[in-house]
């Protein structure tokens, strides 16, 4: 069994921003891989279902990002999920250039406070994928960060956006997997 999770905030105001990258990724899974609809419960929306020979979780935490750590407490317990190991968070990183690709086990959380309070509910050892979205409006300072985080990808970025999605879609099983680096690999080289 494992758990995806995306890490964003809830509501049409915050939708295709920057912060929730994590909650488009899932939602593209969800659609593309025809999860069953989305119950509420354990503070978010989460859906399941048996592919690659595991069950697959797929949650998006329903409360602000940076509570997101009780929520995924609270659907790893009800699925008995002790390795955390086993759970797979996705979020934006505005320390990386856009759309730059990490993949990390375990370890602090850079500043991000959705990571920060994950880490305070279900410890460090959890993988990590990591977006970058700084782009140069960050970069120059014209811009303060609790504000890009909190605008929308302009449309350049947003074609990217869309073709990232369709690529871990289609290496969807890599990650599952959790074979990581094979994952980056197939969509930095497409």
């Amino acid at each position: 069994m494992i758990l995806i999770v995306g890490l964003g905030n809830p509501g049409e105001k915050y939708q295709f921003t920057r912060h929730n990258v994590g909650f488009e990724i899932i939602d593209s899974f969800h659609s593309y891989f025809k999860f069953p609809e989305y119950k509420s419960k354990f503070d978010g929306l989460f859906s399941d279902k048996k592919l690659f020979g595991q069950k697959i979780i797929i949650f998006k935490p329903q409360i602000f990002m940076n509570l997101s750590g009780n929520p995924i407490k609270k659907i790893r317990d009800y699925f008995k999920i002790t390795n955390t190991s086993d759970i797979i968070l996705i979020h934006d990183d505005i320390d990386m250039e856009f759309l730059k690709l990490r993949v990390k086990a375990n370890g602090g959380h850079g500043g991000h406070n959705g990571v920060r309070d994950t880490i305070k509910f279900n410890g460090k050892d959890f993988y990590r994928i990591k977006l970058g979205i700084r782009n140069q409006l960050l970069e120059e300072k014209k811009i303060r960060p609790e504000i890009f985080v909190l605008n929308k990808f302009d449309k350049n970025e947003r074609q990217i956006i869309e073709k990232f999605k369709k690529l871990s879609n289609q290496y969807f099983e890599h990650l599952v997997n959790k074979d990581f680096p094979l994952f980056k690999t197939k969509i930095l080289a497409s």
